[in-house]
């Protein structure tokens, strides 16, 4: 997959003036570089719900991509609320509900709720786990919710222990992974990724204030080619979101990132095909 994107970026070379030609050599430890943005932001599917991640995994999706947050404390099998997939804080924007989250139990969320586009139920963190382990995938999984109790915290923990996962959050909820992070370096059996999201709204954080937090970044497309590549030169993965044409994927690949973040996989996946003139089978 990565002699691909190489490959890709040498087509670009000429007609992108921001091209990076400095070789880089990361230590990796996974081979993904395509991240498929709440699995689909697309006019079939609902983001964030399974039919979304089957059809990701269906187009050569490495990573599936989600939001966490808690429903309301109560009566559920979770006591502490149970963790669903959800990107905004109300289920206005998505479902046919309305209200925030936390205000609900998940018994009423996935009886009640359905997604505008799909009419799908909305999924829980175990369910997403779940189907990514039975196919191989790898997860990533943003907090968005910046203070969470240490009940949540562990219940967090034992659910993503045995997966594959990228742990992020934005500088605003650290507080929330750093308590992941102290029951991750307490266990000698089971360890996670991290990474740290970077809006870029006011400065780019120094290589050294990111490497006392994660090994990797989820930087917009806003980030400075030098930024980008100071990074890079760091041994930091350097994660680019979110492509969502044509356009955005040509200044992604350009600023050789070690992936991409994209709404339509099927769509970045034809466009890099065209782009290098090759074809992989279907899964």
């Amino acid at each position: 997959m990565r002699n691909r994107v190489r490959a890709l970026r040498a087509v670009l070379v000429g007609g992108i003036a921001v091209v990076l030609t400095t070789p880089i050599a990361y230590a990796e430890s996974m081979d993904e570089v395509t991240v498929a943005h709440r699995g689909a932001s697309t006019s079939k599917f609902g983001e964030g719900t399974l039919p979304a991640y089957k059809y990701a995994v269906r187009n050569r999706a490495d990573i599936l991509d989600a939001d966490v947050r808690w429903t309301k404390d109560g009566t559920d099998a979770d006591s502490v609320g149970t963790i669903v997939i959800l990107h905004d804080r109300t289920l206005d924007r998505v479902t046919n509900c309305t209200g925030t989250l936390s205000s609900r139990l998940w018994s009423e969320i996935r009886d009640k709720c359905r997604t505008d586009i799909g009419d799908q139920p909305l999924m829980r963190v175990v369910d997403l786990l779940s189907y990514a382990d039975s196919v191989g995938k790898s997860v990533a999984l943003e907090i968005k919710v910046c203070s969470i109790s240490d009940a949540q915290a562990k219940q967090l923990w034992n659910a993503i222990k045995n997966s594959r996962i990228q742990l992020q959050a934005t500088s605003s909820c650290l507080d929330a992974l750093n308590k992941i992070k102290k029951l991750d370096a307490a266990d000698t059996t089971h360890k996670i990724s991290y990474a740290l999201i970077i809006l870029g709204t006011r400065s780019w954080p120094s290589v050294s204030t990111i490497k006392k937090i994660a090994p990797a970044i989820h930087a917009k497309l806003t980030i400075p080619a030098d930024v980008a590549r100071s990074y890079r030169l760091a041994n930091i993965k350097v994660f680019l979101y979110t492509g969502k044409n044509a356009s955005d994927d040509a200044k992604m690949i350009a600023l050789q990132p070690y992936g991409v973040v994209v709404d339509d996989v099927a769509r970045f996946q034809r466009w890099r095909d065209a782009a290098t003139g090759s074809i992989d089978p279907p899964l």
